[in-house]
Formats: structure tokens, sequence, C-alpha cells
């Protein structure tokens, strides 16, 4: 047990709430499994044929996120989602329920609708005119008798929209290409239980962008997927948080882990002091913890425990729904294959990773940022862009003040090993990852995908913390 676990828990003693559904927390934390030491191939991440295997056995499979239900407010609010080598189309129908189809026009196959977003009545086909309701059925054929196929009556149940499975959980809907699929919370399983405390359905979309990157996709999987590069690649997060040997969790196919929140790491020569740095980023006197904090640096996170849960019958937040550690600390989850949602009381980040259409060598990071603001509050408003890597020298510059500067910079550092990693795993002097138990999430990540590529599609439980 570490020193930030020891703290903690001599800390906590018995303030969880009582009578009350709440997420088990990390600590005392449960043992890392052995799932095997063997290295991991860097095929995987170039290989066409892996790509189009992925495609074939992986992504038709699965569930995957789409969007903010808030994204379609009113009958006839569309998104549309490019995933890999389709087009998705989601519209909300006059009944109120949204509906997701492959947005392919039935008659030469062109792409039907070609607007990011908006608002319609129907959906016509811009080259010859073909027109399908937004329940995605047949409205009209241009000029029907010049088909002799047609003769009969036009069959329109054949040349409906081909529809996806859609379903919604914590505000998000989610979709799948697989008509044989468990049910959405069937597939998430625990794990979003566990996010139900913090009552995701409330959020707001606060900002939505998006990166092409020159890497395949599970780099950017990778990346956001262990703490135990911080102290190489983030320094600064030495000062305001722990990724050193962190609690680790595998649930079936998903995973999660803790980052602590509002404290100095282990690796950190001198964790007491309140430095200007960790002053911000722990919020002394902006936030939770007053301007004449007098504690050390390492313990702010206690401070804002013993505060919010002071406070949990006044507030709007769940407070009382949550266990200490959600309270101050960062719940990382992913969802296999491509959503990770790094959870605090007030706010959520979600990552999602999307294969390009047929290149495997790059990729698209999606980054949502939504907040449990006040009720009442307004609509917040973004404008969603598609950024090169290598085009955007100053993340700050995407997100218009919705991301502190600190964080964009961890950002930056994190998209810039997309293209060194995608260059050197095709060295043939590369012989595979070899990973630590701070990486085991990936290990069981690349692990699943293997299970998957080989035809497991019942997908039973893989390893998981005894």
């Amino acid at each position: 047990m570490s020193k930030v676990e020891r703290e903690f828990l001599a800390a906590r003693g018995d303030q969880l709430n009582q009578g009350n559904y709440q997420a088990p927390p990390f600590l005392p934390r449960k043992p890392i499994p052995n799932i095997g030491l063997e290295r991991i191939d860097g095929e995987r991440f170039f290989s066409p044929e892996f790509m189009r295997r992925e495609w074939d056995r992986l992504w038709t499979k699965v569930w995957l996120l789409a969007l903010r239900e808030s994204e379609l407010p009113d009958p006839g609010s569309y998104q549309l989602l490019d995933f890999g080598k389709e087009s998705f189309l989601f519209v909300r129908g006059e009944d109120g329920v949204i509906r997701g189809f492959y947005n392919v026009c039935q008659h030469r196959g062109n792409i039907l609708c070609q607007a990011q977003q908006g608002d319609a009545t129907m959906f016509k086909c811009p080259y010859h005119g073909w027109e399908w309701n937004i329940d995605g059925t047949l409205r009209n054929v241009a000029h029907p008798n010049l088909y002799r196929q047609f003769d009969g009556g036009i069959p329109k149940d054949e040349l409906g929209l081909t529809p996806v499975t859609v379903d919604t959980w914590g505000g998000w809907v989610w979709f799948t290409m697989n008509r044989l699929a468990a049910p959405l919370r069937d597939y998430l399983g625990e794990l979003a239980v566990h996010l139900d405390t913090y009552e995701l359905e409330k959020f707001q979309l606060v900002d939505y962008q998006t990166f092409e990157w020159a890497g395949n996709w599970k780099h950017a999987h990778d990346a956001f997927n262990e703490s135990y590069h911080f102290e190489a690649l983030h320094p600064e997060f030495t000062n305001i948080t722990e990724g050193y040997d962190i609690p680790i969790e595998l649930n079936g196919i998903h995973s999660r882990m803790l980052n602590f929140n509002a404290t100095v790491s282990e690796v950190a020569a001198e964790r007491d002091r309140l430095t200007p740095l960790r002053t911000k980023m722990m919020g002394i006197g902006a936030g939770m913890v007053p301007a004449d904090y007098s504690g050390s640096a390492k313990n702010v996170h206690l401070e804002i425990i013993a505060r919010k849960r002071a406070m949990q019958d006044d507030t709007y937040l769940p407070y009382r729904r949550m266990n200490d550690e959600q309270l101050a600390h960062q719940y990382h989850y992913t969802f296999f294959p491509n959503a990770t949602f790094t959870q605090s009381a007030e706010s959520c980040i979600v990552f999602r990773y999307r294969p390009h259409a047929t290149d495997p060598n790059i990729s698209y990071y999606d980054f949502f940022i939504t907040a449990h603001n006040p009720p009442e509050t307004p609509t917040p408003e973004y404008t969603h862009h598609v950024y090169r890597h290598d085009s955007l020298p100053d993340y700050a510059e995407a997100f218009r003040g919705t991301f502190d500067p600190v964080f964009t910079n961890v950002l930056k550092e994190d998209g810039s090993n997309m293209p060194t990693m995608q260059r050197g795993v095709q060295s043939d002097a590369f012989k595979g990852m070899i990973l630590c138990e701070q990486e085991v999430r990936i290990r069981h990540f690349h692990q699943t995908i293997d299970r998957f590529l080989m035809g497991d599609v019942t997908i039973p439980p893989l390893a998981t913390n005894a």
C-alpha cells in the first residue's frame, strides 16, 4: 500500500453514507491479476489486414458511443458521425425516439445527408432527389414510372434506410451495427452502475473537439489508459496528482483506475509546500479549499472530502450518493473498445478513439467536456472542429478557455507521441511491447481485441481482479 493510500484510509473513517448505493471504492486496493507477460506485437498498429479484421470482427460487434442526447433536442434534429468506412445518421423522430441509420441512399449509394448537423422534415439525396422520412421510411422516388422494377409497386420496406440499433445511457446515445448484440446496459455492465451515482444524464456538453492524429487508434487508447507515463511525459502532474502505482481493476471486457487528485505524487522530492502551481491547480482560494488553508499540499484532497461531505444535503450535486474517493479523486473508466470516462463529481471528460476509413496509420481522437452545472443553466455553446496534430502548435486554441492551459499542454504532450509511436512500431528492431503491472489495462485491452478477432463474440468475463 502506498503512502497516499495509507494517508487516505487513515483519514476516511466511517463517513460513507449508509442506505444508498455507492460505487465500490478502490481502496483498499485489489491485487492486479496475472494475465500474462508476453509481448504485444507491433503489427497490429499498422497492418491493413489487421485493420480489416478489426472492422469485420470487432467494430461491427460492439456498442459504440455516438453523441449526447441533448444534441438532438427536437423532432427532426439530426447529427452525422463518421466511423471507419461508414457514415451514420442519428435523428430524433416525431415520436421523440432517437434512431440511427447508415447514411446511404438506397438508389445509387450516394451519401444521403451531407450536412454535419441540422433540423430536417425529411432527407433528400442531392444526386437524383429520392427522399426519406426522418423515421427512415421511403418517402418519394423521383419518377417511379421509369423503373420496370416498380411495375408491381414500390417495395418501400426494402428501400428504407438501413437502421442500426440505438439505446441511451448516462445522457449519451450509443449504437451498434450488431443486430444480435446484448442490450446496452448488459454490455456496459457493473461499471455503468458505478457511474450512475454521478447522474451523468444531468451533465451539459460544454465543448467537443476532434484531433486527427498520425497514429493508429490503439495508440491513442493506450496513451490514455495508464498513468505510468506521468512522471516522464507530464512532470507537472507530479505536483497535483498521483499517477505512480495507482489502483487498477479489470471488469469483464472493461476496466477502471483511480487517479488521486489534489495531492502531490510520491515521486516528488517535496510534498508539503503550497507552490503557485499547486495552489492554482488544487483550487485553493478559488474552489472548495479556502485561501487560508495551512495544511500540507499532499493532503488537500482530505480537506475537499470533508467540506463536500459536510454540504452533501445542501447541494444539487449528488455528493450523498458518492463514496469519499469520488468526492476528490478521478474515477477513470474505459468501456471496450473506445470510450473512456474521466469522472469527477462536477465534470466528466470523455475520450473516444475512432479508426480512419482506410489507413491504419491515422486515427481520430474525440474530446468531450461535460459539466454538472446548476439546474436551469443555459445550454453552453461551442463549435466543433477537426484539428490535424501537425497543424496545431497550441492545443489551448482548440478549447477557447474551456480547458485549463496546464491540461491542454498535457494533451499536446500525449498527442506528440502518436507519429513517433506509429513509426517506431514498424521498425524491424521492435520486438513487441513489454508491459508492467501499471500497464495491465493495455494488456487486457489487446487480449480482448485478440479474442474478438478469433471470433469470440459471446464476450464472457475475462480475468478480473480477485
